[in-house]
């Protein structure tokens, strides 16, 4: 067995002891077992697939930076979501990247019209002076 915390810039999202791990980063898949060497990657936008006493648990990961050091596992990634099938995940990160879809065009919306507001503003500032 070994550790495995997978880290968001919110925090702390998984800490578990556990058996395997298969991640993917920009040259493929890859396997982690105890003891194995020490490893450090770039990952990709991906379903991390963690085994633990038989059973099997997924973690999609925004990309991010994985590190196998002292039989120890690290993931810091921008968003990391758990689930316990895949079925069930892929609704989550549906749901959640429907939900971030809408946040950007209301903050996109939300730049505009203060861009626009700046903009006039200015225009009657040089208007008057």
């Amino acid at each position: 067995m070994f550790r495995l915390r997978v880290y968001t810039p919110a925090g702390l999202v998984f800490d578990e002891d556990i058996d395997f791990l298969r991640g993917e980063d920009y040259t493929g898949t890859f396997g982690i077992l105890s003891r194995h060497i020490d490893f450090i990657t770039i990952l990709k936008p991906a379903v991390v697939i963690v085994k633990k006493g038989g059973e099997e648990i997924y973690i999609a990961v925004k990309g991010g930076i994985f590190s196998f050091q002292d039989n120890q596992a690290r993931i810091s990634t921008p968003a990391a979501i758990e689930g316990k099938s895949l079925d069930s995940l892929h609704k989550l990160v549906q749901e959640k990247f429907k939900k971030e879809t809408e946040k950007d065009r209301m903050l996109g919306e939300t730049l505009k019209n203060m861009e626009r507001d700046f903009l006039k503003r200015l225009i009657e500032l040089e208007k008057g002076g």
